[in-house]
């Protein structure tokens, strides 16, 4: 009997605990059009069937796309302000659509870190999830800026999460409490 009890007390405190971490995930889901600024060239459109909310930004494709160039010749961004309700090491993955091998990234820079790239794969004309940076933020708000890389790069939605088994595989319904916004 005690042995019972043992064995359920057990598997009590591994379910209670389960569920504890389970309640600690936090999911940031963004969408493009949600920003708090851009500059240009970074670009808004509009009437989208396939970008989650209908838009999304982008690096508008310029001609002769890569060729002799060497990127946008800009510092064209989109910044968002985030609230992060806790603390720890999130994932960041940006729901993209990429024109070729040279039109298929962003530099990603948070608060004042250096940047870094989100992109570079191979799946090019469909809105797919990319995976980024591993990033450590505090609690409390937070600019994630998507800054021009290379002409013809897409982004619809942008997620942050502290679950590091967490694999997005289509778009993600918007997170408004964790979204600042400017006042109007």
């Amino acid at each position: 009997m005690r042995r019972l009890i043992a064995v359920t007390t057990i598997v009590a405190l591994v379910l209670v605990a389960a569920s504890l971490a389970w309640a600690a995930t936090v999911k940031i889901v963004v969408e493009g059009e949600d920003y708090f600024s851009i500059k240009p060239s970074m670009a808004k459109a509009t009437g989208s069937t396939q970008a989650s909310g209908g838009a999304y930004i982008h690096i508008p494709l310029r001609r002769p796309h890569a060729t002799t160039e060497t990127g946008p010749a800009d510092d064209g961004n989109a910044r968002f302000k985030i609230n992060v309700p806790v603390a720890g090491t999130y994932t960041l993955w940006a729901r993209a659509n990429w024109y070729d091998s040279c039109g298929n990234s962003f530099f990603v820079i948070v608060d004042n870190t250096p940047s870094t790239v989100i992109g570079e794969d191979g799946t090019y004309g469909s809105w797919h999830w990319v995976k980024g940076a591993r990033i450590t933020l505090t609690a409390g708000q937070h600019v994630i800026r998507f800054q021009n890389r290379e002409d013809g790069a897409k982004l619809d939605q942008f997620l942050l999460t502290n679950n590091s088994r967490y694999v997005p595989v289509r778009a993600e319904t918007r997170t408004p409490q964790y979204i600042i916004r400017p006042t109007q």
